[in-house]
């Protein structure tokens, strides 16, 4: 399944309406969403008077043209891939834009996908403010619907598009240099260098010493998580890299190494809780104790007693200091 999302900056709701009306493959499954007709020239309007409410501004944002797509299959005949995809289409509105406009048509116009094109409005039902996501809020709401959709109708078979992991990303230059080499120095020596750190690392002294000895270094700037290169000085995120997972595996083990340790040592610490366990049932079954526990018993009754009497002392000097004070 993909998603795709164009902000247009300019009224022309009839330009775009003529554009989806054109490739429209079944009028059964158009969709209406706080509009009240179905009519071209009147949804036009509809969108025209909605836009009047907000404050316009210089470069200010009027609408949104939105593709809803997904991968047709041989298992499922047309109707019943429509009839999914009308639903998906749905859920995605409530999520995206549920208080806006939005005119959606769908078509059928490719051999390899079935999809919607929205129309949405800037602003929501007769609302002078405009309706808005964050980068990381329609992330989420395409991350969701993907879910939902790998979930709730397996016999689509979508990929995983939206919620797999990063790949390494490179920049201008180095993807023409990978192009024509079939390598990256400076990067390929950091990922490297990062495997032999990750796989060295047991624990946080482990982690730091190898990091040192690597020349690496890690820096957080907000949510980004990445690493210098003290050769080069330059710094490499790890989503850029494609080692995020990566991380955070290593991190999981690092900050918890208990359960990366080795069974045998799981089993003393049961053997050492159980033998204290059968000493003290022991003891409650009227088993002598030894000189030694005897011993230590008396040093512990004692140490008690005299914190008690320390904390008697310091509680009758408080209530003396405040009596002279008043």
């Amino acid at each position: 399944m993909i998603i795709k999302s164009m902000s247009r900056k300019q009224g022309n709701f009839g330009q775009l309406l003529d554009y989806m009306e054109d490739g429209r493959e079944d009028k059964r499954y158009t969709i209406k969403h706080n509009l009240y007709t179905q009519e071209k020239e009147k949804v036009k309007k509809e969108f025209e008077h909605n836009a009047r409410f907000f404050h316009k501004r210089k470069n200010g944002i009027y609408m949104y043209h939105e593709i809803l797509s997904i991968t047709k299959n041989h298992t499922l005949n047309k109707e019943q891939q429509k009839e999914a995809l009308y639903d998906i289409a749905q859920e995605y509105i409530k999520a995206r834009a549920n208080e806006n406009l939005v005119y959606a048509v769908l078509h059928d116009d490719k051999d390899d996908n079935l999809h919607y094109h929205l129309m949405i409005s800037s602003n929501e039902f007769e609302n002078e403010k405009k309706h808005r996501l964050s980068k990381a809020e329609f992330d989420k709401v395409k991350k969701d619907l993907e879910n939902h959709v790998l979930e709730k109708y397996p016999e689509l078979e979508q990929a995983k598009i939206i919620n797999q992991a990063a790949k390494e990303k490179y920049s201008h230059k180095g993807a023409e240099l990978k192009r024509r080499t079939g390598k990256t120095p400076q990067r390929d020596s950091v990922k490297a260098r990062l495997k032999t750190v990750f796989g060295q690392s047991k624990d946080k002294a482990a982690f730091f010493h190898t990091m040192e000895h690597e020349k690496l270094e890690m820096y957080v700037r907000g949510k980004t998580i990445g690493v210098i290169d003290k050769t080069t000085g330059r710094r490499h995120r790890l989503k850029t890299l494609g080692m995020q997972e990566d991380f955070n595996k290593v991190s999981a083990i690092i900050e918890n190494p208990q359960h990366a340790g080795k069974k045998s040592q799981g089993n003393k610490a049961k053997d050492k809780e159980k033998s204290s366990y059968q000493k003290e049932q022991a003891q409650e079954n009227g088993q002598p104790k030894t000189e030694q526990q005897t011993e230590h018993e008396k040093i512990i009754k004692s140490r008690k007693e005299e914190l008690k009497q320390s904390r008697a002392s310091s509680t009758k000097s408080n209530d003396s200091s405040k009596t002279f004070n008043r």
